[in-house]
């Protein structure tokens, strides 16, 4: 026989369950490694900027020791469209977006950093650009209305040569192929030949040197400084851009059809 209840302790109502999110239209994917502050803002900002839009962010951590997953479990545990892949150790930004793209449900998928240098503002108009037809739309820095925010006149240039000698090298026609901030069909990131996918960090370059035939839309970007914390390029990154280049000279180069990634 089940005990009576206490008279002193009144009966509480259960917990409401988490509501399951919609089927999403676009996935969100934040590769993350020591961003809890910056997280705790943007994904809350970009859940209310998409808030007409089926969505769902996705957060793919590797290890982060400041509490990253935490934060982002948390969030998850009251809204059904925040989910969280963890990763043990650091296994590359690239990898990080492939693995956010395997774990997507949304037929398009963004990616943009975390650290809220790319302005989420900008992805009700880049949905609206897919859905207009282009295969991969591009926050660009360097089209038309695009600039760097409070960026060292060294940095930017430095940023330009990289940027300019990557596009003559891989004889890619866009004009901003390092950003990092694009959105496109998810399965030109799924479908992606496993010996392009990357370890590196330069996941749009591998996917603008890889396929051909992209419709690509550039929609201008202003560069922001990072929220918090310190950013993680290095001499390696730039050594690793380098040898991913050679790695996608034209030359050494199948180049994929972009119609083998069939849209669904």
């Amino acid at each position: 026989m089940p005990c009576p209840p206490s008279r002193s302790a009144p009966i509480l109502p259960p917990e409401p369950a988490v509501a399951a999110a919609p089927e999403p239209l676009l996935s969100v994917i934040l590769p993350t490694y020591n961003e809890r502050e910056n997280v705790s803002v943007l994904v809350p900002r970009l859940l209310d900027i998409l808030q007409d839009v089926p969505c769902e962010v996705i957060v793919v951590d590797d290890g982060s020791p400041d509490g990253t997953a935490g934060a982002v479990r948390e969030m998850a545990g009251s809204d059904a469209r925040v989910r969280l892949v963890e990763r043990s150790g650091k296994a590359g930004l690239a990898s990080a977006v492939f693995a956010g793209a395997a774990k997507a449900r949304g037929r398009l998928v963004a990616v943009m950093d975390a650290d809220l240098s790319h302005d989420p503002d900008l992805l009700p108009e880049m949905l609206a650009r897919a859905e207009d037809g282009c295969d991969v739309i591009i926050g660009s820095r360097y089209v038309r209305g695009g600039s760097f925010a409070h960026q060292p006149l060294v940095r930017r240039l430095i940023s330009w040569v990289l940027n300019t000698g990557v596009r003559i090298m891989l004889v890619l026609p866009q004009h901003d192929v390092l950003t990092g901030y694009a959105l496109c069909r998810r399965e030109l990131l799924t479908q992606m030949p496993t010996r392009y996918s990357s370890r590196g960090f330069k996941w749009l370059l591998e996917l603008l040197a890889v396929y051909r035939g992209l419709r690509v839309h550039e929609s201008p970007i202003v560069f922001q400084n990072r929220y918090a914390g310190v950013s993680k390029a290095d001499a390696r990154e730039a050594i690793a851009l380098a040898v991913l280049c050679l790695r996608l000279a034209p030359r050494r180069l199948r180049r994929v059809p972009a119609t083998s990634a069939s849209a669904t």
